[in-house]
């Protein structure tokens, strides 16, 4: 090994032990910008939501990334922030200490809810049933959750989350069993009795799942349910991550850490009014919002 090599190497070190012990023993505050909600008087319930952070265990870039993101949302004290999936790279144990606790210490909103991503399961390698049982065992260990069978719903303000999981470890579609769709729909039965806004979350797309993608649309829309959030695909953030699929409202979240030819950053903010749900692009890492990208949905 070159001088260079070694050099290069000590260097990464020391970053990755300097951004560990700010995620154990994190500074007072925040990191990033503050910002509230558009109407903060007539605000029901806020979340951020973001997805792919990707904590990887070679790579201390993707640990400060998160540090100054959690920052960047803890900035806004909103009700609940929802990760929609890929939190790391290879579904190690040690990538998920990094995460968990850097959640855990930065506390950027009273509620973290986690969802499993394909990376978070092993990316169809490795034992899908132990991996899935160590994300179910750490949401319980850090946060005091119990996610069942990684398909779960919360109650915040009223308003219900509702998070979603890939059920076949073999492929990167979204495969739902019907037990989980029949829980689904109990679930969205209570949400549509008390007609409360509805927020469902996965890390795949909807149209991922072929057939019963299109079961599921029919569901969501049956129980008027207002967005469909995922992420998976690493886009750019822009006009074409929000639309409609099969009548679903749907939002495609990009990579939220930075990979090569994006800084990242990016996520979004739910806000719910007494009529209306407003939509916001936001990196929390530069403070900034996303210009434009701005929608509102009525419920």
């Amino acid at each position: 090994m070159d001088i260079a090599t070694i050099i290069t190497y000590l260097k990464d070190l020391f970053a990755t032990v300097m951004v560990l012990l700010t995620m154990i023993f994190p500074v007072s505050g925040t990191t990033g910008a503050a910002f509230e909600a558009k109407n903060p008087d007539e605000l029901i319930a806020n979340f951020a939501v973001v997805s792919d952070i990707h904590v990887e265990t070679n790579n201390p870039a993707s640990y400060e990334n998160l540090y100054n993101l959690l920052g960047g949302i803890k900035a806004g004290g909103v009700d609940a922030v929802i990760y929609t999936g890929d939190n790391v790279m290879n579904g190690q144990d040690l990538e998920n200490f990094f995460f968990y606790t850097a959640v855990k210490a930065m506390k950027p909103a009273k509620y973290n809810y986690v969802l499993a991503g394909n990376h978070d399961l092993g990316n169809t390698e490795g034992d899908y049933n132990e991996l899935l049982g160590n994300y179910l065992q750490n949401n319980k260990i850090f946060f005091g959750e119990d996610l069942g069978k990684g398909y779960y719903y919360r109650v915040v303000n009223g308003c219900y989350i509702i998070a979603l999981v890939s059920e076949d470890p073999t492929t990167w579609e979204f495969v739902i069993s019907e037990e989980q769709f029949e829980w689904l729909e109990g679930v969205l039965q209570e949400a549509a009795a008390a007609d409360a806004p509805i927020f469902v979350f996965n890390h795949f797309p909807i149209f991922y799942g072929g057939e019963p993608g299109g079961r599921l649309a029919t569901l969501l829309n049956k129980y008027d349910a207002d967005l469909f959030v995922y992420g998976h695909y690493h886009n750019d953030m822009g006009a074409d991550n929000f639309g409609q699929w099969n009548g679903v409202n749907i939002i495609n979240l990009p990579r939220a850490t930075e990979i090569t030819e994006y800084e990242g950053g990016d996520g979004i903010v739910i806000e719910v009014y007494e009529d209306e749900i407003l939509v916001r692009a936001r990196n929390f890492i530069t403070g900034e919002w996303i210009e434009d990208l701005v929608y509102t949905y009525e419920y």
